[in-house]
This record gives structure tokens, sequence and C-alpha cells, in this order.
């Protein structure tokens, strides 16, 4: 179902994407230790993973980083590897089909229970992450096949360098292992991986980068329309073209749309704006994150940039009259730390843009809980 709010495992549920899609099947089947897919939020890039892993037919330990914030010590590689060891004990009964055992395995890492995960790594102190992953590596041999080892959202583990010494190691050592990670463009290569920084264990390492973009304006139209008619939906044009107007190419926000529609069957207006007010609501938590540590001169620079200002001066001068003076490192600190995680982008003539048209919505909020 196109529509489906879940990440995609079924090919024909994923639309189009075929070329990236062939460039990741091809990735796997040549056996690239690092495979990169990076885009902005809600692209697309762990549909794409999960669809491209399931159609090959490829066993796999997903992992979503997010779901270890709440312990930073769950992101440490020996902790967070553990998963890998629990998933390929669960793997067995499977007996290889794939699809059946990656609609499990979700539920299972989902509601994994953090604390006994925990406890069973202490309980195999001795099994160094380069342990497990040679053990994941002689699994797969055995079974002449491939683990692969997908971190979602893997910017996330930017304050742990050694992360960056594993995947070298992985790449350099292990025949039958790929690791797959996903995220936003600055925040995966530049902050995490560290790809252009020479003193990088992974810099001129071998790796293939996939990018996902925001949907054009063609394809949201076509998207919602095969998606409808999938459904046996009839809806007028005007309303699908005002759809993609106000949601700007974003996957998921275009396919929460057709999932109200067709799941409950809302009108056009009311199914609109129940996903602008959840899509607000969510992209100011993720912002949050972020503001919380400057609130007021965060909110200001997003303020500015949702008004319309674009230049670089033009912002913080706008950022100055709402909190006072900005040092320039510190306010390019500021700025960039919204690129790195996808809230705004640069464009290629150094002027700056929501990513997402529901930033203001989003800023709004934001406002009113810090009183800014």
């Amino acid at each position: 179902m196109l529509f489906d709010r879940r990440p995609k495992i079924r090919g024909e549920d994923f639309y189009d994407r075929r070329e990236e899609l062939q460039l990741f099947f091809k990735g796997v089947e040549a056996g690239e230790g690092l495979i990169i897919v990076y885009g902005v939020r809600r692209a697309g890039k762990t549909s794409l993973v999960y669809v491209g892993l399931s159609e090959l037919g490829i066993p796999f330990i997903p992992i979503d980083v997010r779901g270890f914030l709440a312990d930073p010590s769950f992101l440490s590689p020996q902790i967070l590897l553990g998963v890998v060891w629990e998933v390929l004990k669960r793997y067995e009964s499977y007996q290889g089909r794939v699809k059946e055992f990656l609609s499990d395995v979700l539920e299972y890492v989902e509601s994994l229970d953090l604390g006994m995960l925990k406890l069973r790594i202490r309980e195999k102190r001795g099994e160094l992450p380069t342990k497990v992953l040679e053990h994941a590596n002689r699994w797969a041999k055995k079974r002449k096949t491939r683990v692969v080892i997908v971190l979602d959202e893997a910017q996330e583990l930017r304050a742990y360098p050694r992360w960056r010494d594993l995947l070298a190691w992985s790449i350099d050592t292990l025949e039958n292992v790929t690791f797959v990670v996903t995220g936003s463009e600055v925040g995966v290569l530049s902050d995490f991986l560290k790809l252009s920084d020479p003193n990088s264990p992974l810099f001129g390492r071998a790796r293939l980068e996939i990018k996902l973009s925001k949907f054009s304006r063609e394809q949201s139209i076509d998207f919602l329309k095969k998606g409808f008619n999938e459904a046996g939906i009839a809806v007028k044009e005007e309303e699908i073209e005002d759809t993609v107007d106000k949601l700007n190419g974003i996957v998921g926000w275009l396919s929460l749309y057709g999932y109200y529609r067709v799941t409950y069957g809302l009108t056009h207006v009311e199914a609109l704006k129940h996903v602008e007010e959840d899509a607000a609501k969510l992209l100011a938590s993720e912002l949050e994150k972020i503001v919380k540590y400057s609130p007021k001169r965060y909110i200001a620079i997003l303020r500015a940039i949702s008004l319309g200002l674009k230049s670089w001066s033009e912002i913080k001068h706008f950022t100055e009259g709402s909190t006072g003076y900005i040092p320039d490192n510190r306010f390019n600190s500021l700025l960039q730390n919204l690129v790195k995680y996808s809230f705004i982008e640069k464009t290629e003539n150094g002027e700056y843009k929501p990513i997402e048209t529901l930033l203001p919505k989003a800023v709004e909020i934001l406002r009113k809980k810090y009183g800014t």
C-alpha cells in the first residue's frame, strides 16, 4: 500500500526510486562494506533500504538509532551491536523467509527491552564489538550469504568516534558484512563519518553513496494519483495540486495525507489540516532537540528564515535584533547545526531556506513554549 504510514518492505508498495534501488542492489551484490543512504527527512531512506534488502533476500539487522537515545550509553558499539547477536539467533527459525523475518524483527527491535539487552551485553563482557562482527561474518559465510547491519539515522552516533574505527576495520576485514547507514546529508557524511577529514579512519575508504531528494512536483502528483487509484478513491485534480503545493515533495507527508483520506474517509480540507498539525508538532519536537540548548537564538534564526529572509547577513541582523549581539563564529555554528540536521538548506547561491513548508508552524509552536 503506497499510503502505509510505516516504512515499506515490499517492492510493490514502494513508489518509483528505481534508479536508486538498482544502485543499492548493485552495491550489496558487489559486496560493498559501507553503503550510505542520505537525504532530507521523510524522503523514504528507510523504505529504500528495507525494500532493497527484502527483495534481495539478504538477512539484515535494522537498528533505528533514535530508539536508543533515552540512554546515551546504548549508543556505544559494544551495547548497540548486541542487537546483532540477538537478531541473528532469531533468524534461524525463518529458514530464509526474509520478508516474514523482517516484519517480525522490526517489531522485535521496536519493542526491545533495552534494560534486558544491556544486561545480556554485560553478561558477555568479553565479547568486544569486533568479536560480534566476526561472529556475524562467520555466520554469513557459512550460509553463503551476507549480513547487512542497518544503522538508521546514524548521525546520532557522532559523539562516538569508536564507530568510525569499527566501520573502517569492518570494511577492510569482513568479506560478508555490509554496513548501511542512513541520515541527513551533512549529519552523516560530515558530522558522523567525517568522510572529507583526512584524520578520519574512513577517509579514502571505498563506499557507495546514494542520495534521495524530495519528490518533484510531477512525482508528487503521480504518487498521490497512483495511491488513490490503488485504493479505488476518486480525488479532484485541484485537491491533489493543492496538497502538493503545501507539502513540498516530502513523501512522508504526502503518504500521511493519502492515509487519512483512504483510511478515515476525511475530506481534502480535513486531511490536510490533520497532516499540517501532526507534521508541525513532530517537526517542533525534532527541532527542540537542538533548539533547547540556545532557544532564543535558534528560534530567532528559524523565524527569520520562515519569514523569507535568505542571506546570511539578513538572518543575522534579524536574529541580533531579537536576542542581542552574537559573535560571527557562534552564529555560523547555530546556522550550520540547522543545516546538518536537515531543517534548513543552503542553496548554491549561498541563500538559506526551509526544507519543509511547515517549518513556520513548527517555529510558532516553539515560540509559544519558550515564550520568545
